[in-house]
């Protein structure tokens, strides 16, 4: 009189999510973000402003975009476009000083 058979529990694993968010392969920090849109891959990078846009196939997902995105760059497709910025140093100085009435 053994009684009843214990029924054996299910241990869930939890499955793997996508990111949001990957790494630049430029400037290193994880600020590229992925958009989709009608077979269109639109990959930017938030901090260096690497970006491009290219065709994809509908099974793509944010993943995919990127690692083609990748490929491109380290294959030399992407032109990379200067960021038109003001060294700090110099809008300080600008802004920084008063005008020459006030100095007296």
């Amino acid at each position: 009189m053994g009684g009843r058979k214990k029924r054996r529990k299910l241990i869930l694993k939890p499955r793997p999510k996508i990111p949001k968010m990957f790494e630049c392969p430029r400037c290193g920090k994880v600020a590229v973000t992925v958009e989709i849109k009608n077979g269109v891959a639109s990959v930017k990078c938030g901090s260096c402003g690497l970006s491009d846009e290219f065709e994809v196939p509908p099974i793509f997902d944010a993943a995919n975009a990127y690692a083609k995105f990748l490929d491109r760059y380290l294959e030399g497709k992407i032109e990379i476009s200067k960021r038109v910025t003001t060294d700090s140093s110099e809008a300080e100085g600008e802004s920084g000083s008063l005008p020459e009435e006030l100095n007296g």
